[in-house]
Order: C-alpha cells, then structure tokens, then sequence
C-alpha cells in the first residue's frame, strides 16, 4: 500500500511538471551544415517550399481556432554564388536585402518592419534578422527573416505565423532564430 501511494505520488508531481506550459524542444542536425532548434510540437515536412533543407510546421485546432507557425531554412553555399560572377561578394546585409526581395515577390502587399537592419552575431555567426508582415492569397502573415552568413553558406532561416497570432509565436520563433549554428 505504501508504495502505491509513492507511486501515485511520483505519477503526480511528473503530470504537473509536464503540464507547467513549457514548451519542449528539439534540434534538427539532419543536413551536416547547422543545427537548429525547434518546438517538439513542430513536424517535419516537406510541402513548403521546393529548396528548403529544413521545414517544420505546427498546425493545431483549438476550437474554431486554427494555430499555425512554420519554419525553413533554405542554404546556399559560397562557392555557388561564386559561379554565378557577379562581381561583387555578398555579406549577411546585402544578402538580406535579396532574400527580403524575393520573399516580397511572392506577396500582394508587404511591409518592412525593420527599418534598419543591422549585422549582429548569433553564436559566433554574422546575421540580419528582419520582421515583416505581408498578405498572401488573402492571409495577413508575420514573417521572422533571419539571414546568417556561415563559413561555407548563406542561410535563410524564414519562420511566420497568421499576422493575428503574432505576438503568440514570436517568442518561439525568435528562439528558433537565436539558436541556429553552423556545424563544420
């Protein structure tokens, strides 16, 4: 009987400490490059974006609510770009600015909220991180850019939210940012 009710007791305590609303997470060291982490709530896909080496969703219905916060990170190596003989190098800034481009193209309408964005180091690496919101195919979306200039590449780490459920993911979405680093 004493037993039980250490056991009943342990069962207890180890229901509350997983029930504190800490999220858990997870690192994603699948492409040999970089590694990033991520909520263990968030699924590996492959249905974002063509290019990507790494994309994760999170899609719950809570209600008639539908929670939603994605995540890619698209890497293109130095040597790459060097092919192209372009005749300038790129940095994270410069590099940025073509990111932020491209993703715009995709849009109806976007606005930079970054007005001046600035390189700054995360875990050794240089990186540009810019927010933005934008409307696509109807949706009003947040977007967290963050553009890291590796040794070998350049990485796009992009992960948005529905424009409504911002200030919910962005925390989450900046730890994801804040943890990237490139393997060698």
């Amino acid at each position: 009987m004493k037993t039980l009710k250490i056991a009943s007791l342990a069962f207890l305590v180890a229901g509350l400490a997983g029930c504190s609303g800490e999220l858990a997470w997870k690192t994603d060291k699948n492409t040999g490059f970089y590694e990033i982490d991520v909520p263990e709530r968030m699924q590996s896909t492959n249905e974002l974006h063509a290019e990507a080496s790494t994309q994760y969703e999170y899609i719950s219905q809570e209600g008639a609510d539908v929670k939603e916060n994605y995540l890619i990170v698209l890497m293109e190596t130095k040597e790459s770009i060097d092919q192209l003989d372009l005749g300038f190098e790129f940095d994270a800034l410069s590099y940025s600015e073509l990111s932020i481009q491209a993703l715009e193209g995709g849009l109806t309408s976007s606005e930079i909220l970054t007005k001046d964005p600035k390189i700054e180091a995360v875990n050794g690496i240089d990186c540009v991180k810019i927010q933005m919101e934008g409307t696509a195919n109807g949706i009003d979306v947040f977007y967290l850019i963050a553009i890291f200039e590796g040794e070998k590449a350049f990485y796009q780490v992009v992960t948005w939210t529905l424009l409504e459920q911002k200030d919910e993911f962005l925390p989450i979405m900046e730890k994801m940012v804040a943890s990237f680093k490139e393997t060698k």
